[in-house]
């Protein structure tokens, strides 16, 4: 998909899709890298020779289920869906030119949203052994290409996009999110850019004019949206009687839910009784699905570490020895811009 133009805010980044992209593994090899031609570069502030400072934060199991499918599931070759999330990370850096970046991994071992609310998640199929393997092995190949990897305890990967926006806005920072998760529509700020990772390897650039377009919403709005809808992926049932349209307009006429509730007698007008009865009624499953939608910022993250440079002879070598040696020009040169630009001081520095 072509990229979408933030009519809303400023464009921060432009997303290059080359054509073909989604054709095969091969596509992330040398050979797409020829056909893209030169990046582009980052739009940089007049009178200045640096580049823009952006925190780059990675949804790393979004990427890896998207990948692993891409390729054909178990019935790839080994290491097919490794090389095939190498090459789509080292595209989103080319896209973004990160100064900064982290990729964040759901932990696997416990969930705290879970522990508040059991049917969270709990009618997803088991994953796939040759997926779990990659979701294994990817967080310790990342940290040894000398990427910033977070696994926060209890958390997922889009609290550490959640902490890492938050950070970048007390530091001065652009933020770019990939992310196959929807929640992080909220997240979309004049400064913040998400980039929704979907089916094939494409991205798609979210910004409010998409989200209007789309959802009939603003990222303002998003969280007690998606609230209302609920999320059948992450088995989370909506309000009764409210579906997205229904949402939409509610949203649309008051601005906030509670808003809503505080008047009834209006909401009757506008939608109808059965609507304004379900926002009394079915007012515990709305809050139960605020909360376990909402996206954590307080997940700590080292700048240092953010912004560390690569290390071009460990990344030839691990990437050698991984059977993806072709890649190695592109994920420098993605990364190439790591810890060049100044960040502003801040409590946190």
């Amino acid at each position: 998909m072509p990229p979408i133009p933030a009519a809303d805010t400023p464009q921060l980044f432009v997303l290059d899709e080359p054509a073909g992209e989604a054709a095969g593994p091969a596509e992330d090899g040398a050979a797409a890298g020829r056909r893209q031609g030169p990046q582009r570069r980052p739009s940089r502030r007049r009178g200045s020779r640096r580049p823009v400072p952006v925190l780059l934060a990675v949804d790393g199991n979004g990427l890896a289920h998207r990948a692993f499918h891409a390729v054909g599931g178990a019935e790839a070759p080994p290491g097919e869906a490794r090389q095939r999330v190498l090459g789509m990370l080292a595209r989103i850096g080319a896209a973004t030119r990160p100064s900064a970046c982290v990729v964040g991994f759901d932990d696997p071992a416990r969930s705290l949203r879970r522990d508040r609310h059991p049917g969270y998640k709990s009618a997803r199929p088991p994953k796939d052994d040759a997926l779990v393997g990659l979701l294994e092995e990817l967080p310790g190949l990342l940290e040894l290409l000398g990427l910033c990897v977070a696994v926060p305890e209890g958390l997922e990967a889009d609290d550490v996009l959640g902490s890492a926006a938050a950070l970048a806005g007390r530091r001065g920072v652009a933020a770019a999110l990939a992310t196959g998760d929807q929640d992080a529509f909220a997240l979309v700020a004049p400064t913040v850019q998400v980039f929704y990772l979907v089916t094939g390897g494409r991205m798609e650039q979210v910004s409010p004019s998409w989200l209007r377009a789309r959802y009939g919403v603003g990222p303002a709005a998003y969280s007690a949206f998606a609230a209302l809808r609920g999320d059948a992926s992450d088995c989370l049932p909506g309000v009764r009687g409210i579906g997205a349209i229904t949402a939409a307009r509610l949203l649309a006429a008051y601005g906030t839910v509670e808003a809503a509730m505080a008047d009834p007698a209006g909401v009757t007008r506008l939608l109808g009784a059965w609507v304004a009865e379900a926002l009394v009624t079915q007012r515990a499953t709305y809050e139960l699905n605020r909360e376990l939608m909402a996206i954590r910022d307080d997940v700590a993250l080292d700048v240092a570490t953010c912004t560390r440079r690569l290390d071009a002879r460990a990344v030839a070598s691990v990437l050698e020895e991984h059977g993806a040696d072709e890649l190695t020009g592109r994920f420098l040169g993605a990364f190439s811009q790591l810890g060049r630009a100044a960040w502003r001081r801040s409590a946190d520095g």
